[in-house]
């Protein structure tokens, strides 16, 4: 449903709603001790921790919640050209992208610096970014040890 004038009371209500049932399960998990260990860490920072544990317990949600969205984006905007290696590697706010193509493909290193520049034109302004390493075959440059192979030939 769109926001308009006309219905953002009611969406903001339900909002609210929703949210105060979710905190009030979550209560619930926690007095039955049926609650998942995540549920008890968030809300034992919450009512015994200090706002930094709180505020790096933010970070932690926030560092996994975009570096999904940009993998996920990425790998979305090459699915029709995958590169002939793929290879990954996670920093505190930026992905680092190993891809091998083939020689003198100019089209492939276009085509993903394309896809860089797309992603990053989403998820820059979050603070997060993704660059990329391109080497060709003739290179025959191993993928660093840090790196996560996702695709080989």
């Amino acid at each position: 449903m769109p926001i308009t004038a006309d219905n953002i009371s009611s969406i903001k209500s339900t909002w609210f709603d929703e949210f105060i049932a979710m905190i009030r399960t979550h209560q619930l998990l926690l007095e039955t001790n049926t609650a998942t260990e995540d549920i008890k860490k968030i809300y034992g920072i919450a009512i015994n921790g200090s706002d930094n544990q709180l505020a790096e317990l933010n970070k932690i949600s926030a560092n996994q919640h975009f570096i999904k969205k940009i993998i996920v984006s990425y790998l979305n905007e090459i699915e029709s050209r995958m590169p002939l290696k793929l290879a990954f590697d996670l920093d505190d706010s930026e992905v680092l992208v190993w891809a091998e193509i083939e020689n003198n493909d100019d089209e492939a290193e276009n085509f993903l610096l394309l896809a860089e520049a797309s992603v990053n034109s989403d998820f820059h302004k979050y603070g997060y970014d993704l660059t990329s390493t391109i080497v060709e075959e003739r290179d025959c440059l191993a993928i660093p040890n840090h790196y996560s192979l996702v695709k080989s030939k």
